[in-house]
Order: structure tokens, then C-alpha cells, then sequence
């Protein structure tokens, strides 16, 4: 039965009061319970991941500059005109590969006459031998002999060192720059004819400030990227630590190695990098199960109850934050399940209804036969 309100200012009042309560459902659901035990709401909908174990590390961040692991620059030690040239402008030579002869006539005399100096004093050695054991010529010249012998073949192998030097091969694996010379071109000792560098494995040098210094060690990954090659991450390990601190700057620095088997890095390549020190393994949540409350946080964690699952606020140590997830230093243990969306509607002891992530993905729109309404279009 209903009352009908003469008072123009009271009928009013109970309007707006009316529109306020249909406007605002969660005064309703206070009003009547809702979301709880013994309301009369159903089970809130809620999404929840169960708490997994996470590598973590702390990371610090720098600047450094790309070098080659080897570079050589190429020079003869003998001085003559250059006969041939064996490689071209950019090449990938193997260690051990001819680069540059120079003229080899008169050096190849020399080896000759010393081939056959020697000959001779083997021969002689070899006649006098059984003489000397017979009694027929005296140690002495046996000695003089054996002598003359050894000095040949030290002779020898002196001229054929010298020709050798008359040959440039590549020290290493490696690629070579321009070129500097041509065929008929004369060079002395010290003259750079090019320029071999190793690629395969770059060095990354960096400064890192020295309160990182303890714990900096051999084998720390490092990540870095690069302007020069937009879109790629390139990984490698700290290889060595300086001896000292700059004391200007208050830094160490720390040489890293990254593999470079597809030759895309350059040395000279100025390289953003991140140092991975500390690695460990840590419980960790999502970010969005975190609730914030002033200088604590919290998060809502699931557990079997008699209606089925029921929220329960639980106040943790957050670390880390790592690519969308936050390590827990302590209040949770692996395999609980906390509350990612949806908490906002949670109290304590409420009862939830987890519901399925894959719900969240957008599905694929049905493929029609035919000239179908093009995608977007407004359907009755």
C-alpha cells in the first residue's frame, strides 16, 4: 500500500533518495550484503593466478662502445715490391691464408746456395765418420765437420725465415678493410697494407659506478641494444672487471663479450646496455594483484571454503618489479592463488567465482563465404 506524501519538499526528497539508490547498485549491495556470506549477492567474479617461482635480477644501466675481440693492422717486415695481392676489399679470410707476396728471385737464391752449403757439409760429415771411428782422421776434424754441418743448417733456416717474411698470411680468422697497396707497389717495414679484424665476438666496454663494485663478477649477462640495429637485443656475459676505480668519474669499468655470428654489430657502435647482477629465483605475483594501501601492500589470496573459494587480504613484501611482475620477499608461498581483476568488489571472507582467463582474448570473427558485412559493421 502505498502513501501518498502532501508535503511538495518531502515528495521530493523521497524521489532523489530514489533515484540515488537505483543510480548507485553498490549502496544497494552494502544495503542487502552482496558479494559476502549470507547476502543475498551471488559469488563475486573474480580472474586469480596461482603464486609461481620467477628468475629476478637487479639491473643497471649503462653506455658503452662495440670493439672487435681481434684486430690486426697488416705489415710486412721486409721491404721490396709487392708481386701479387691474394684478397679483395671486405673479405673473410681463414687464419693461415696468403694476403701479399713480394718479390722472391733473390731471396730464392739465397735459400738455394744454403741448401746446398748444407748438402755439402752433411756429405763431408758423413765421410768422415767411419774414418774417425777406423782411427784414419782425428776427432778434431770429426768435430769441425759436424760443425760446419749444424752451422749450415742454422744458415739455412735463416734465409728461408727471411722469405717467409717476404709472404703476408692472415694471423687469424677474420675480416679484412681496404686495401693499401697494389701489385708493383714498393714497402718498407711498418707500411699497414689492411686491417683483419675478428668479429665473431664482440667486446662491449662499459663504466659501471663503483657501488656496484661487489657485485660485479665474471659471468654476469649483460643485455644490449643498439641504434644502428633498431629492433634486436643482443646478449652476452661480463668477461672481465677493471683493477681500478676511476677517481674522477667513481667508476669501474667492465669489458663484456657478445656473440656476433651473423656479423651484425660493428665495432665502434655505440651500445645502451643492461647489467643483470644478483640472479636469483623469487616467488612473484602479477602487478595488478598488488592493493597499495598507504606505506603497505597487499593482495587478496584464495582458499578452499565451505561455498567454494573465499577471498582473504594478506599483507606481503614486495621487491623487484620485472617485466610485469613484482617479486614477493614475504607473505605468500608458491602455488597460492591471488586475485589479478576483480578485487576492487572483494571484502574479507567473501565468496568468488575464478573465472577463466582465455575469456579475456579477443575471438576471432567468424570467416563467411562469400562477400560478407566488412568487419566492424553495425548488424540489426
Amino acid at each position: 500500500m502505498m502513501t501518498l506524501i502532501r508535503n511538495p519538499i518531502v515528495r521530493a526528497a523521497a524521489v532523489i533518495a530514489v533515484v540515488f539508490t537505483l543510480a548507485n547498485p553498490a549502496l544497494t549491495q552494502q544495503r542487502g550484503g552482496g558479494g559476502g556470506r549470507g547476502g543475498g549477492q551471488g559469488p563475486v567474479s573474480v580472474f586469480a593466478e596461482p603464486v609461481r617461482t620467477e628468475p629476478f635480477s637487479n639491473r643497471v644501466e649503462a653506455i658503452g662502445t662495440l670493439e672487435a675481440n681481434e684486430r690486426a693492422d697488416l705489415t710486412l717486415s721486409a721491404s721490396d715490391r709487392v708481386t701479387a695481392v691474394y684478397f679483395e676489399d671486405g673479405e673473410r679470410v681463414k687464419a693461415g691464408k696468403t694476403l701479399i707476396s713480394l718479390a722472391q728471385r733473390e731471396q730464392s737464391a739465397l735459400v738455394e746456395a744454403a741448401e746446398a752449403t748444407l748438402s755439402q757439409a752433411r756429405q763431408d760429415l758423413d765421410r768422415l765418420s767411419p774414418l774417425a771411428e777406423q782411427g784414419a782422421v782425428s776427432k778434431s776434424e770429426l768435430e769441425v765437420a759436424r760443425r760446419n754441418a749444424d752451422s749450415a743448417a742454422a744458415q739455412l733456416r735463416a734465409v728461408q725465415s727471411r722469405q717467409r717474411d717476404r709472404v703476408l698470411v692472415a694471423p687469424f680468422d677474420g675480416v679484412l678493410g681496404f686495401r693499401m697497396v697494389s701489385v708493383g707497389s714498393f714497402v718498407r717495414p711498418g707500411d699497414v697494407v689492411a686491417t683483419l679484424i675478428d668479429d665473431s665476438v664482440m667486446r662491449l666496454d662499459f663504466a659501471v659506478p663503483s657501488i656496484f663494485l661487489m657485485n660485479l663478477k665474471p659471468g654476469l649477462t649483460i643485455e644490449a641494444t643498439s641504434k644502428d640495429v633498431p629492433g634486436r637485443t643482443f646478449k652476452g656475459t661480463v668477461a672481465s672487471i677493471d683493477n681500478a676505480i676511476d677517481p674522477v668519474t667513481r667508476s669501474v669499468r667492465v669489458r663484456a663479450m657478445i656473440p656476433n655470428a651473423d656479423g651484425s654489430l660493428k665495432a665502434g657502435m655505440y651500445a645502451a646496455v643492461t647489467l643483470l647482477t644478483e640472479p636469483r629465483k623469487a616467488l612473484s605475483v602479477p602487478e595488478s594483484a598488488l592493493q597499495p594501501l598507504g606505506p603497505e601492500t597487499f593482495v587478496w589470496v584464495l582458499a578452499k571454503g565451505d561455498d567454494g573459494a573465499v577471498a582473504s587480504r594478506v599483507k606481503i613484501e614486495a621487491g623487484l618489479r620485472q617485466s610485469g611482475r613484482v617479486e614477493v620477499m614475504s607473505g605468500l608461498q608458491e602455488g597460492q592463488r591471488v586475485v589479478t581483476e576483480g578485487a576492487l568488489r572483494l571484502r574479507e571472507g567473501a565468496v568468488v567465482k575464478i573465472q577463466d582467463p582465455a575469456m579475456l582474448k579477443p575471438k576471432a570473427a567468424a570467416r563467411t563465404g562469400g562477400g560478407g558485412d566488412p568487419a566492424g559493421a553495425n548488424r540489426e
